[in-house]
């Protein structure tokens, strides 16, 4: 009978996750969401480099499109988007379901001096802790969709902005993933020497997401070996239910997460159902940078993060209020 049931099922008969959120998932468990490679953040600004114009593509994006006021960053990973608007901005509140992900932003803030932006630890499922009309705007950045109830979610972004406010989200589009990375893995090391394993199945016309995660008393070099017996980087498929077998005894923990990942078609209709005046599904400011980035000469580009902010800034305020196809 095993042999015709799918990673999945094998999982959910044998091992009978239990249901966490993803910051119980993943986001506590990482020492660093971005791997310490964010720019400004981590690394000394680099005109050189496509992903740091990307980088200020995005900061241009998240601070044109809500204000230079008072920002409410909700999931700020890291502190970003938070340290790096937190300079042109008068302040930024950001919000974490993830303990160690406030810590994370705490330390970042104080390592890099930055004082008016302050990060606060707020369950899944909590109400936001702030009064109606609080905020003259919101950035979220990949971060509703990882909520246990987007569309509640936005509700409450909606109730502590402003009248007048304005909420910018960047999400990611399951479509992208369409035709071969529907099923996909990803594997990191976690404290103790151990490591765990993220099955996705992601489930596009549903728009939804389980991420399966796996905890084994073995490294990540270990774990990965034994999947990818002859060297190549681990995938989906080279999950087998023998190798799982093989390697059982040595799971610690089983958890699964299942997140309502909506379309853009689904945003616009909740946002516009929630009560916001206007919905614009707009071109990114990030996307702009990197192929502004692409068509200029070596010779034509800024050589430091001044000059390239003076080239981005007026470009990205006019992309940004482009209705994308």
């Amino acid at each position: 009978m095993k042999q015709h049931m799918d990673v999945f099922e094998w999982i959910n008969q044998e091992l009978k996750p239990k249901t966490c959120t993803s910051e119980e998932l993943i986001y506590d468990d990482v020492e660093s969401q971005s791997g310490r490679c964010l720019p400004v953040i981590y690394e000394p600004f680099d005109a050189t480099k496509k992903t740091h114009w990307r980088d200020r593509g995005s900061l241009f994006d998240f601070l044109l499109c809500t204000g230079a006021k008072k920002l409410l960053d909700f999931g700020p990973g890291d502190g970003w988007p938070s340290l790096i608007v937190a300079p042109f901005a008068e302040q930024v509140v950001g919000v974490d379901g993830s303990r160690r992900r406030v810590e994370v932003c705490r330390e970042n803030a104080r390592r890099l001096g930055i004082q008016n932006a302050e990060f606060v630890h707020v369950p899944p499922r909590s109400a936001l802790p702030f009064p109606d009309n609080s905020f003259d705007g919101v950035m979220a950045a990949s971060s509703v969709d990882q909520t246990p109830d987007p569309k509640w979610t936005l509700r409450e972004l909606y109730r502590v902005l402003r009248p007048g406010g304005r909420l910018r989200i960047h999400y990611e589009a399951l479509a992208v993933y369409r035709g071969g990375r529907e099923k996909d893995v990803w594997l990191w090391e976690i404290d103790g020497g151990r490591c765990r394993l993220i099955l996705y199945h992601r489930q596009i016309d549903e728009e939804r997401v389980e991420q399966y995660g796996l905890t084994f008393d073995m490294t990540k070099q270990e774990l990965s070996a034994h999947f990818s017996r002859d060297g190549s980087a681990l995938s989906f498929g080279a999950i087998t239910l023998p190798l799982l077998e093989e390697v059982r005894s040595t799971i610690a923990d089983v958890g699964v997460c299942h997140l309502r990942h909506a379309s853009g078609r689904t945003m616009v209709w909740w946002l516009e159902e929630i009560g916001f005046e206007k919905v614009i599904p707009s071109h990114s400011g990030a996307e702009f940078a990197g192929q502004l980035f692409e068509q200029l000469s070596e010779r034509e580009r800024p050589k430091d993060r001044d000059g390239v902010d003076g080239m981005l800034r007026p470009l990205v305020e006019i992309v940004v209020q482009m209705a994308a196809p």
